[in-house]
């Protein structure tokens, strides 16, 4: 296929289903955190193309992806996109029933004991789908790559995400919403990866980061604003030197100050918590944020942690799935107000909906032609170089 790199995604990638079941299948992408799962028994589902994938908090400890399909008559055994089971799962139509830590079938009403204790082959258990865990955040895979992959990106983002001991647990989710959006997901990451079009469109975003922190531009009043942050986060020992997509070709981390007088993500710059979360025993106006390919964006906070992905369904339609996480003693009313939490990414994300909509309906003319990408959107030549890559 015709691609420069410098430029868009051509057209065929963009609008063909196979290319991103491929990208899918060949590389890991984010689906979630331990924090979405506290429990053993937890369950939290998603749609991905015409699958529905669950991820189970096993009683082991450990967090497993499976097809949310029961063998039976592939009734759906988790209906709604999170929930819990005990020491078994079981189906809601004909109560067959599997290990939820292993996705064994151990019961299948209707059926001779000798079928559960001797299955015919393709009946011993659910599908499993790959999933790994790191620093607490989950990677599922549709094909099986190399773990070792993830070992590599955890070695980037472990020195920054360790003082928030995700992966221990000790928080819980205070909100999670998804929204299925008229978009084509590849654009929707692609608009993630730059912030020349914030001035014009997010100016209540605005008003907490200076677009210099996402663009990498660099200004007089954002240095020495970011150089008084670095001191600080020096101090408190915590690592703050970007990482931009090297020495791993999938992930970016940094830290950014924020408006003086902010100390969280809030518009009006009031706490979002109460309660501080990882390092933090009190507010800090910055935020630490990772940049995940092919389909994630975090942000944490000192009082919370916000997670954004993407999940195709077809060439023009995905899911943007949003989780805040607070410590898990935070009291909905007592320590955070679910709106106020929410309302920035819920407004700035809406905000970019809409650009994504113009962008997929455009990216549909026959006249279409990928457009070339300046010095400040160069996070998406590296998003699309690699989205090539990796067909």
């Amino acid at each position: 296929m015709d691609y420069t790199t410098g430029f868009s995604l051509p057209r065929d990638v963009l609008l063909d289903r196979a290319h991103s079941e491929a990208l899918l299948a060949n590389r890991w992408f984010f689906v979630g955190t331990r924090g979405d799962l506290p429990r053993p028994g937890d369950m939290f589902g998603f749609d991905l193309f015409d699958e529905n994938v669950m991820l189970i908090h096993g009683h082991d400890g450990r967090v497993r992806g499976f097809e949310n399909r029961c063998l039976h008559q592939s009734a759906r055994l988790l209906d709604d996109p999170t929930g819990s089971c005990g020491r078994r799962l079981v189906c809601p139509n004909h109560q067959w029933s599997y290990d939820p830590s292993s996705g064994e079938l151990r019961g299948a009403t209707g059926m001779p004991r000798a079928f559960v204790d001797d299955p015919a082959d393709g009946f011993t258990g659910l599908r499993a789908v790959a999933v790994e865990e790191r620093s607490g955040l989950l990677f599922a895979c549709l094909g099986e790559p190399d773990a070792s992959d993830l070992d590599r990106l955890d070695d980037v983002i472990r020195p920054y995400t360790d003082p928030f001991h995700l992966d221990r647990g000790g928080y819980r989710v205070a909100l999670h919403e998804r929204e299925t959006v008229d978009a084509n997901w590849l654009l929707v990451m692609i608009n993630n990866r730059e912030c020349v079009h914030c001035r014009a469109n997010h100016p209540g975003l605005c008003e907490l980061f200076d677009p210099s922190s996402f663009n990498g531009a660099v200004t007089p009043a954002y240095t020495a604003r970011f150089d008084d942050a670095a001191a600080r986060w020096e101090a408190a020992g915590l690592a703050w030197r970007e990482q931009a997509f090297d020495p791993h070709d999938a992930v970016r981390v940094a830290r950014y100050p924020m408006s003086e007088g902010h100390a969280s993500i809030t518009f009006d710059g009031r706490p979002a918590c109460r309660r501080t979360i990882g390092p933090w025993t009190e507010h800090d106006a910055s935020t630490l944020s990772i940049w995940l390919n092919p389909n994630a964006w975090i942000h944490y906070t000192s009082d919370h942690i916000a997670t954004n992905w993407v999940i195709p369904l077809d060439a023009g339609r995905c899911v943007l799935a949003t989780t805040w996480l607070v410590h898990e003693d935070a009291v909905e009313g007592v320590d955070y107000d679910i709106d106020h939490l929410a309302e920035v990414w819920r407004v700035t994300n809406a905000e970019d909906v809409g650009l994504c909509r113009s962008m997929t309906a455009g990216s549909r003319s026959r006249h279409y032609r990928p457009g070339p990408f300046g010095e400040d959107e160069r996070w998406c030549v590296q998003f699309c170089d690699w989205v090539m890559a990796n067909l």
